[in-house]
């Protein structure tokens, strides 16, 4: 199940790809396609979350028994509103597999949590770049001594 239109998920795919790229790129590794030293992929997903947080006085509705109406509503009396807001904990996955052997020989997970998933699209380009970039901080792996 998404919410997104899967133009969406193809630029999200290129970018993220394009930032992985680059931040490979910065540490020395080249792209190649004959006898690549390892292959990455990656999977990602959000995970949305509806929580409620009590009610809300939608109009000031009486306040006693001797209040004749609301000051101001639907005037039949007091309504309660939802107080809801909905949160998109984010996360994804790369993959490292040995280009000879196709064993994995390394793995990072980064989650990030978005309260405003309209935002996060809007600055598609920054959160990915940041969710690249902290994804890779600890690659390479430094070797054992």
């Amino acid at each position: 199940m998404t919410q997104q239109n899967p133009d969406t998920n193809e630029l999200m795919d290129l970018k993220i790809v394009r930032a992985v790229n680059r931040i490979l790129s910065e540490r020395g590794f080249a792209e190649t396609k004959d006898k690549p030293d390892f292959y990455i992929y990656y999977n990602g997903g959000g995970d949305m979350q509806l929580s409620e947080g009590g009610q809300n006085l939608a109009d000031s509705g009486p306040r006693t028994s001797g209040d004749p109406a609301p000051t101001y509503g639907l005037g039949n009396g007091p309504a309660m509103a939802p107080s809801t807001w909905l949160k998109v904990k984010g996360q994804i996955v790369f993959y490292i597999i040995d280009g000879t052997s196709g064993k994995p020989v390394w793995e990072t997970t980064y989650s990030k949590t978005f309260h405003d998933r309209d935002k996060a699209l809007r600055n598609l380009d920054k959160e990915v770049n940041e969710i690249v970039t902290k994804s890779f901080k600890n690659f390479p792996p430094k070797s054992p001594k």
